[in-house]
Order: structure tokens, then sequence, then C-alpha cells
């Protein structure tokens, strides 16, 4: 070659041959001439122009490559270009375009595309070629497009075998030796040839003129020698042939053999058939009947129109001209073999090409197995009477169906839908005709038969009577009666067939139509259309801060769960194309932003607006209840408009603290801050404080943050215990946080600051209340005990003080108990009150106090019922509490919007803890069961109308009953200190301990706590949360295989393994989990993947591990050693400390520790006295100590010290 490029021009830069002339050696063509191409390129991307070749064997051979042949002139003696597959850059296909070129091979082809070869060839002038064609194309993708090709002395104007795919529009084909177009190589058999067999390849030939065309084509094996080249050739292949012109044609106008064809619009000039269509047989049991379709097409001159045999034919709005020479039919129809299905060989199949349809082929890809079929309507010079049947053995071998034309308009939402699909089935389900609408929704006028002739009396016409619908052996309008059989055809009727046709398209909807065919149809068909779904994640009562950000998921058609892509993409048959909100106090829609990131496809697993988000400014409005809607737009409909209720939070709350004062003293053991706080929001969700928060820091670097125990509110108050900590000075910051704004910081907030001065030198007493205890039913008595302990910790208690308040009238009892000055060594107390006179079922409140010389204790409070029947023998309702929980904890699903979230909430049979001994009947019957509400506390007011008490004395509390109303925060639903009061027929009652109904949310997750493979003693553990009693499942993502299952646990956790057997074989395997349609690793970004198998690692040297348990033995020797000082160590005081500390930290110590306290006491009465020891210096003027009664009493000589 005289150049050679290897790799040239793939990147940036092209490789260029410009304005050259060569000129060589013509030497003999193929392989063994010994002939060279001028310029050969493999790998290479370049750019040919204004070349000249001349003289020379070859011209240009581009192997792998690409770019562009423009403005030359090649004359060679073989081949002038040739191409081999195409080149590849970054992923991309590029094309060889040639154009613009004159191409004369004296004996060669003009252009050939072989083998994966990507071509465009355009106003090219093609000619010569006198041992080959003007195009040879082979396995490639070729465009033909305004060139001149002929004449032509060697074979075709256009040769296409193998599985290609070529256009071919505008071109000049003239004086050719064979046929000017040809696709499917049909010499496969003849001897002599080297081509392959026959395989799908699809040709559009459209607005070509063809001329000339006089040669003699052979072939033995397939037509038994010579005959005149037909114009269009189509061998066991695709094509649509579309305004084509052809003069002076002295074969048929198309030769089809096991062939697809498409031709409309054709004006042709025929020597022989218009159209010759029969089967291709491959003598192996295998007969491929040809599929053909003609409309609007002109013939002259043929010796018959249509020569069909064992093939399907549809022709419809066409002149029938009458034929020429001997021929008496313009169409004849022929069954050449044995009746099928009684001789399975005999039976006809679509040809291999169907997987290739030809291009606007509205034909089905279907043929009837056991007869040649013509359908045909709108002929005008035609009928029935001109077509000649020739059937062997067997009276079904022709069908001719005779038709109505029919069209479609497919709308949607009264607009015209192009590039619908539609489908027209026959009575049984068969599909006929496969469209696409055009750009005004039409489909093309198609041939439906309306009625049914076959030759029954084998004279070679289907004319005379019975020989219709009512005798064709088929089921026409789908009642499952065959001719005689069907009603319809009695006293002179016939069946009359009937149709379905299915229109749809992606994104518009679908529709289906039944109807019986009578005449011409030009209908209108009308889309449905699914609306599509949105839904969003925020509930009603979010609270937002300034700006609105929401977010949610949407879809079209019908919801999930999809099992691949394709069920997903029929079931949502659509696509959303916006999501809409419009905000508050607005009538314009504004977009939401689509973060699926599906580029607009649709699969299993994504879609549009799958996720999406939307954020809107409101800063400069004020604080209230906003109310944005939200809805969802497929192109056709909208969805169910969703309305969503905010709190729009502006401004942070302001807080006024009222006391203690800056620079105030306190002692005694708490500081009690109050005071009020604001803020601006005002909707139907109350008051919007959160929180009150603190902030103190002290001496020794003590600080601490924290918010108060009672909560927000306009008007709050907190106590601070300072009980353990050292004197000094204490600055405390304080401030409202509110569902936005200064959440455990003071962040934009503008806090409250005081200093306060403690002093902790002399420690408070301490003093506890045994009996009676909070709430308890007394039954009255002149000897009512009234106990407890109290104790002083940097000295001793001087007394006990009891007063005793009536709290209907609020007056402290002038008959309480004496102050108490005897105290056991443990400090244990007693004293007897008088409750025989008290009003029956009234409430009093025990206020006891220590003193230790210098400073009181804390007030302790006991509230009691006195029990004063008027049937003084009446046993009052006890109360038991073994087995009483303090805290129920109930769960509640964090996304689930269900009534069942909180599955069934919490119940407490009242009657396990409550009984009335005297009681008659039944249990249940012996009391009145009610929700105790405290009048000193506000908390509990409406507790009776959220918890429910059944007839059988079960208490049941479910949040979802009504609480979920109150508040959308979960944490709200709680309820606590609730008590539960139980009353006989005497009006005797009794008290339940306080229990607190803790709701917490809880969100389904999942986790793997181990890793590594999963092997048959190692398997994979897994634990999460979910809703207790929920069934966790965990599946396999291919095939949705169940792998196991267990149930959520009564604390709201779950755990899971998963062994190898379960898994199955060695390998990879992608895992989900699902609890109540709710799924971790499916439709999430989380990927669960598990490694089943074991995998191959390298051990340790033997030494290394005698030498590791060496070390670790000598380790855990030194730690053993170590804890055991450690314990050692430990004292009783840290010990006591702690129990004290955590007593502190517990507000029902007391309650828990009655037993165990009343138990020492009875310890210490039987335990030895202790030796009698005198205070050697008095601390307390005015008291002595009695050796003989061993505590103090009053001393009758002190004389107080004179003022």
């Amino acid at each position: 070659a005289a150049i050679q490029a290897y790799g040239a021009g793939a990147g940036l830069v092209v490789m260029q041959i410009l304005n050259s002339a060569f000129t060589g050696e013509e030497t003999d063509c193929g392989s063994q001439g010994g002939g060279r191409s001028a310029v050969y390129l493999e790998d290479s991307f370049v750019r040919m122009d204004t070349l000249s070749i001349t003289e020379n064997s070859y011209g240009a051979f581009l192997r792998s490559s690409s770019g562009y042949l423009t403005n030359s002139t090649v004359t060679t003696k073989c081949n002038a270009i040739d191409t081999n597959s195409h080149l590849v850059t970054n992923g991309q296909t590029q094309t060889f375009v040639i154009s613009d070129n004159t191409i004369t091979p004296t004996d060669g082809a003009g252009i050939t595309a072989y083998d994966g070869a990507i071509v465009v060839a355009e106003r090219n002038t093609i000619s010569g070629a006198a041992e080959g064609s003007g195009l040879g194309i082979r396995s490639s993708m070729v465009e033909i497009n305004n060139n001149v090709i002929g004449p032509i002395g060697g074979w075709n104007g256009i040769w296409v075998y193998g599985e290609s795919d070529v256009s071919a529009e505008n071109n000049t084909i003239l004086n050719t030796a064979k046929e000017p177009v040809l696709i499917g190589e049909y010499h496969h058999k003849d001897q002599g040839w080297n081509v392959p067999s026959p395989t799908k390849a699809r040709l559009y030939f459209a607005n070509n003129i063809v001329s000339n065309n006089t040669g003699t084509c052979n072939s033995v094996a397939m037509y038994g020698g010579d005959f005149a080249c037909p114009a269009f050739h189509v061998y066991m292949s695709s094509a649509t042939f579309i305004g084509n012109t052809v003069t002076n044609n002295l074969g048929d106008g198309f030769r089809i053999k096991g062939g697809i064809v498409n031709a409309q619009g054709n004006d042709i000039q025929v020597g022989g058939f218009a159209a010759n269509v029969s089967l291709y047989d491959d003598n192996y049991g295998n007969k491929y009947g040809s599929i053909a379709y003609f409309s609007e097409n002109v013939y002259t001159n043929a010796s018959q129109i249509y020569n069909v045999t064992e093939s399907r034919v549809a022709v419809q709005s066409e002149f029938m001209p009458d034929p020429t020479g001997a021929a008496l039919y313009p169409v004849s129809l022929s069954w050449g073999g044995a009746e099928c299905p009684w001789d399975t060989t005999e039976c006809i199949r679509a040809p291999l090409t169907a997987e290739w349809p030809p291009k606007f082929m509205p034909l089905s890809m279907e043929v009837n197995p056991n007869a040649t079929t013509f359908t045909y309507s709108d002929v005008q010079n035609f009928d029935r009477s001109k077509i000649h049947i020739q059937n062997q053995n067997t009276a079904w071998g022709v069908q001719v169906e005779q038709g109505e034309l029919v069209r479609y308009q497919v709308k949607a939402d009264n607009s015209q839908v192009s590039d619908a699909l539609v489908t027209i089935k026959d009575a049984n389900g068969k599909p006929l005709y496969n469209m696409s609408t055009d750009s005004y929704g039409y489909t093309p006028w198609v041939t439906l038969p309306s009625n049914f002739h076959i030759d029954t009396n084998w004279n070679h016409v289907a004319t005379d009577s019975g020989e219709d619908s009512c005798g064709d052996g088929s089921d026409n309008d789908g009642d499952t009666l065959i001719d005689g059989q069907d009603p319809d055809c009695q006293n002179g009727g016939r069946e009359m067939p009937t149709y379905t046709v299915d229109a749809k398209k992606f994104g518009k909807g679908s529709a289906t139509d039944d109807f019986t065919l009578t005449g011409m149809i030009d209908e209108v068909i009308s889309l449905t259309n699914i609306a599509p779904s949105v839904s969003i994640d925020q509930n009603d009562g979010t609270s937002f801060a300034r700006s609105i950000v929401i977010s949610g998921s949407a879809h079209d058609g019908e919801a999930g769960p999809y099992f691949n892509d394709y069920d997903s993409w029929l079931k949502q048959f659509g696509d959303v194309k916006k999501v809409q909100i419009q905000p508050h106090g607005k009538v314009d829609w504004y977009e939401a932003t689509d973060t699926s990131g599906a580029n607009g496809e649709v699969n299993m697993t994504n879609w549009p607006y799958k996720s999406w988000s939307y954020e809107y400014d409101m800063g400069n409005h004020f604080e209230e209840d906003v109310t944005f809607r939200i809805r969802s737009f497929d192109g056709l409909d909208e969805s169910t408009v969703i309305t969503r209720v905010f709190k729009l939070n502006i401004n942070a709350p302001t807080i006024v603290l009222e006391s203690p004062l800056d620079g105030s003293l306190h002692d005694g053991q708490e500081v009690m801050f109050s005071g009020t706080a604001s803020d601006d929001y005002s909707g139907v969700q109350g008051s919007d404080i959160r929180d009150i928060w603190f902030s103190v820091s002290g001496p020794n670097n003590y600080s601490a943050n924290y918010p108060g125990n009672s909560g927000g509110g306009s008007v709050w108050s907190d106590s601070w215990n300072f009980s353990s900590l050292p004197s000094g000075d204490y600055t405390f910051t304080v401030w409202a946080s509110d569902s936005n704004y200064c959440h455990e910081s003071v962040d934009i907030c503008s806090p409250d600051v005081v200093t306060i001065t403690i002093d902790n030198d002399n420690r408070i007493p301490i003093i506890q209340i045994s009996e009676p205890l909070p709430m308890e039913s007394i039954r009255a008595d002149e000897e009512t005990i009234i106990s407890g302990v109290a104790r002083d910790n940097d000295g001793q208690v001087t007394r006990v003080e009891v007063s005793v308040f009536d709290l209907a009238s609020g007056i402290e009892l002038n008959s309480g108990p004496d102050p108490i000055t005897s105290f056991q060594p443990n400090g244990a107390w007693m004293v007897y009150w008088d409750t025989s006179d008290l009003i029956h079922d009234q409430q009093y409140e025990v206020h006891v106090k220590a003193y230790d010389g210098v400073d009181y204790s804390l007030v302790q409070v006991v509230r009691v019922v006195i029990d004063n029947p008027t049937d003084a023998d009446n046993i009052a309702p006890t109360f038991d509490p073994t087995g009483w929980s303090d805290t129920v904890t109930i769960f509640c699903d964090e996304k689930s919007s269900a009534f069942d979230k909180c599955g069934s909430g919490v119940e407490i049979d009242l009657l396990e803890f409550f009984n009335d001994s005297d009681g008659t009947g039944p249990a249940y019957s012996h009391m009145v069961f009610d929700i105790y509400d405290d009048p000193t506390n506000a908390l509990d007011n409406n507790y009776a109308s959220h918890i429910r008490i059944t007839a059988e004395g079960k208490a049941i509390y479910n949040p979802m009953d009504s609480m979920y109303q109150t508040s959308s925060e979960i944490s709200d639903w709680s309820l606590p200190g609730v008590m539960f009061e139980a009353r006989d027929i005497h009006d005797s009652a009794n008290y339940s301990y306080q229990v607190n109904f803790i709701v917490k949310g809880v969100a389904f997750s999942a986790q793997r706590v181990d890793s590594g493979s999963v092997t048959f003693d190692d398997s994979a553990l897994f634990e999460g949360t979910g809703l207790p009693n929920s069934q966790v499942k965990a599946r396999l993502l291919k095939g949705d295989i169940q792998l196991n299952t267990t149930t959520v646990d009564a604390d709201g956790t779950w755990e899971m393994e998963i062994s190898s057997s379960q898994l199955g074989d060695d390998g990879d395997y992608s895992i989900y989990f699902a609890q109540d349609g709710q799924f971790i690793g499916k439709d999430d970004n989380t990927k669960i993947t598990l490694n089943s198998g074991e995998q191959l690692t390298d051990g340790l040297a033997t030494w290394i591990w005698v030498l590791l348990a060496v070390v670790a033995i000598a380790v855990l020797l030194g730690v053993g050693a170590f804890f055991f000082l450690e314990f050692e160590e430990f004292e009783d005081d840290d010990v006591d400390a702690a129990m004290e500390q955590q007593k502190e930290e517990d507000p029902y110590a007391w309650a828990k520790e009655r037993a165990a306290e009343q138990a020492a006491a009875a310890a210490g009465q039987l335990a030895a006295a202790p030796a009698p020891v005198p205070a050697a210096q008095p601390q307390h003027p005015g008291w002595i100590w009695d050796a003989q009664t061993n505590q103090w009493v009053a001393d009758p000589n002190y004389t107080p010290p004179q003022q």
C-alpha cells in the first residue's frame, strides 16, 4: 500500500490524507492475485478528501477504522472501497462516511461493508463491477442515500446478506446484470457457491428509481434453474419497500421466499408476476411461509398480480389489473403439501427473520400453519371470482379472507397520542396487526377479515354457496361454536367475526375494546390513565424553623413491591413528571426537586420522583400553623392532593426568672427556681415552650447542663438539690427552648443569669415516712400508726414534728400527734394518731419534718384516705403490690401511620392486685375501678379520657385510641404517675401504687453484630429494633426467598441468625429484612451482603500461638492480683454513701425499703440493749441524757440565759 496506518487518529487528532493522487499496478484480484490497496488503515480514524486512485488493484481498505472519504475518484481493477468492522473510541462507535465520490471498479465491487462495518454512502456514482456488485454488504449496518448505482456488469446493484440492517433512500439503480436489490443469499445450496446459510436481515428501501432490469438469474436448488431476475428479491429476510419506481423490468416485481415484506405505494413495471410469494423448505421438516403486506401499489404489464404459495398475504387499497398473456386469474393461491396437522412436516411457521420485522409493518409476525391466507379489502377491479385456488390433498389449504378497512385514532385526555402501540387480535386472541400511531394519533389503514372462504367443493374458486364463515372450520366470533354448530349460521345467516383492539402507550394509559366487524371502521379509542400517587414524610404538627423543608415519594400507576424491572414498568406504566407544592397562602403551585437520580428510567428499585424534596423560606412570616398542599402529575392526571398543617417557628422563646434573686443565700437541701416563659406561637398545637434549661457552674469546677423536670410552660418551676455540694457561689444560666430553638444550648436565645450563694456547712437532717404509704386507705382507729426513719449525717435528730391537714378545708387538725423525741438506734420512730372521728373517704395530708437543733429537714408529705364506713364491720379493699411494675413501656412504630402502630397497647388486670375479701358474687363485681385524679396535680386531669377500664377490671391504655390526637410527638403520649382506685359497695376505697406509662417511638432497624463469612459452624448474627410482637423476616433479594424469621421482643429488640444451610451454595448473597411492610436493604440505599463458604487464610506458626498463650496467662494473673488489692481497699462508708445516693435518686426508695427497715427494727428489739452512754458535753441546752431510758429528756434545772 502507498499508505499504511495502524491506530492513527484514534484520539483527538484526526489523520488526514488530502489532495493526493495514487497510481499503482493492476494485478489480479483475490487472495492469490497479489493485488494491493493504495491506502490501508487499521484501528484508525481518517479524513480522506480529494483523492485520485487509478490503475491499481484495490482502492482503500479500512479494517476496524472509520472516518471520511469525500470528493474523490477511485478507479480500480478490483474492489474500490473495502470496509471491515468499525472503530470504537471511548466506548463510542464511529461511522465511515463515503460521499460525493466517483467509484469505478473494473471487476470488483464498488463498496463493500463486511463483518460489523458501520457505513454511510451518499451522493456517490458507482459503475463497472464486471464481476461484482455495486454495494456488497455482509453483517453490517449501512445507510445508502442519493447514489447512482449502475451500470453494473457483474451482479447486483445492492447485495445484502448476513445479519445486516440496511437503509436505502433516493437512489437510482440502473442496468444491473442481476437483481437490482437482493437481500438474503439464496445460492447457499447451489453447487460452486460458498455463501453462508440465511440469517435474519432487514432492508428499508424507499423513494428509489430502478430501471433496465433485464438480466437472467439462476438457482437450481431454489428455483430449478434460470429465471428472469426480479426487481426486488427477498430471501429469508425482512424488507420495506415504499414509494419506489421500477421501469423496464422483465422479471417479477417482488420475489419473496421465506421472507417478510411491507410494500406500500410502489409503481412497478413487471415482466412476470407482480409479487411471487412462496415458502422456504429446508427439507429437514421445517417450512417457513412468507408474510407480505401490499397497499396502494401500482403494477403494469404483469402476467399475474399475486402468486402465493403456502404464505400469508394481505392486499388493500389497490387497483387489480387484469393479467396478461395466458393467465386467467390475477391471483393464484396454492397449498402444495398434505394437510396440516395430520402431517406435521407440512405445517408452515413464521420466518426466522420475524425477530427483525420490516419497518412500519402493520401485520403481526404470525402465519396460519395449515393454510395459504389471502386477505383483501378496498381492491378495485377485483372479487373472489378472480382468485384461482389450488389445493393439494386438503380442503383447508387455502383461505380467502374478504375484509374491511379499519383505522383507529388513539387519544388520551382528548389529545392525539403518537407512537402508541395498537394490537388487533381475532376472536381466539391471535394477534393480526401490531401498529404504531403517527403524529396525529392514527394507525395505518389495515384490513380485517369480515368473511372467510375456502374451496370446499374443489372447483378452484371460493364463490359457491356455503363457502363462507359458516364453512371455514373456524370459530370466528369467539363463542366456541364452529360453523354449523353456531346458531348464527342457521336460517341463511353466518358467523360475524369479532376482534379485540388493545391500545397503549407508556405514560398515556391503555384501553381495550371488543367489536364485531360489520363494515369499515374509522374510530377513536381513548386511553385510560391511572392517576399518580404522592406521599410526604412529615406529619401534621411538625415544627419548622423559618424554612419549611419537606420530602416524600411519588409513583405512577400501581404501587409496589415489584418483582422485576418489567413488572415495575408494566404496573406503573408511566412516570411522574412533577411533584408540586402549594405553600401557605399561595395560589400558585411550585415544583419539588426530584432526588431519585432515576434519570427518567423506571425499574424495580427506582423511578422518577421516588424521592423528592422541597424547601420554602418563610422567615418573613409570623408564627402560626401553616398549610401546605402536595400533589403529583404524570403528564395527564393529577394525584389526590395531600394537605399538611405545620408549625412555623420564627423566633426563639423568651424567659423571665422570678426566683431565686441574684445574690440570695440558701441553705437546707433545695432551691426552688420559678418564673415565666413566652413564645410567639399560638396555634392548635398549644404552647411551644418545650423545656426550661439550666446551665450551672460552681466551686471545684462543678458544672451541669439539664432541663427542668417539670418540662416547659408559660409558668414554670423547678427545684435544685444541693445537699451534696460544697458551699460557695453558683451561677445559673436559665433559658427556654421550643420545638426548634435552643435545645441543650443557649444558641440564639436570651437567657437570664443569676448567682446564688449556697451555705451547706450544716447538713440538714433526713426524714422518711415508712407508714402509711402514699394514698393508702386507712381504717379509722384510735391508734393509727405513723412511722419512719430520721437521721442526721453530721449530728443527731432531736425531734420529729407531725402535722395533719384536712385537704377539704386546707386547715391543720388540732388532733394531730405530739412531736417525737424518742428514736431507735437506726433512727426509726413511731407515733399513734387518732383517726376514729375523721370523715369517711376524706383525704388528709401528713407532713413530717425532722430537727437537728439547727435546721429542719425538708418536709416529707404523705397523703392518705380515711376509711370510716357506716358499716363498721366492712373490710375495705386491699392492694397487693406483688408483681406491680412502676414503669410500663409501650413501643410505637415511628414509620407507620396505621392504627395498630402501638400494637395493642398495655393491659393491667386490676383484679390481680386488688381484693375485697368480704365481697359477694364474681370477683369483678366486688369493686368499682377508676383512675385516681390527684387534685394537686394537673397532669393527670385527663388520664381517665385515655385509659379504658373494662367491666372485668382490666385497665387498657393504647395511645392510638385517643392520645395520638393530642400531639404528633410520640414521647408526649406518656402518662406518668397513674394511680388506680378500687371502691367497694360500702364506699370503702383503696389505691394502687403509681405506674408510669412510658411511650417510646421505635423504628425498624437491622445491623449485623459480627463479621466474616457464613460457614457451617459460624452463622451471621443480626440484631435490631422494631415493633414488639411483629414478625421480622430475612429474604433473598434474588427470588424473594425467605431465609429466617423472628419475633420482636417486648423491649423492642430482636435477634436473628442466618446459617450457611439457609443460604445454600457458597457465594455472595444480597438479603433484605422486612417488618410490617417496611424494608431494609431492598428499596432504600442500604445493601446487605453475606458471603457463604470458608475463606482461605494462612495460619500462624505453632510457636507463635504458644508464646501468645503464655503472655495472655501472665496478663490475666496480673489483672487478677490488681483487682484483689483494689477489692481490699473498699470501705463500708463508700458502700453506705453509694446506697444513700441511690436512695436519694429514687423518689420511691422509701416504699421499696419499707419491709427491710421493719425487719431491721424488729432485729434491733431482740438484740442486747446497748450500755448507757451519757453525753460528755451536752450540745443542746435544756436537754440532758437519761441513762435509764437511754434517751434525751428535758433538764428540770435548766434556766434560759438572760437576754
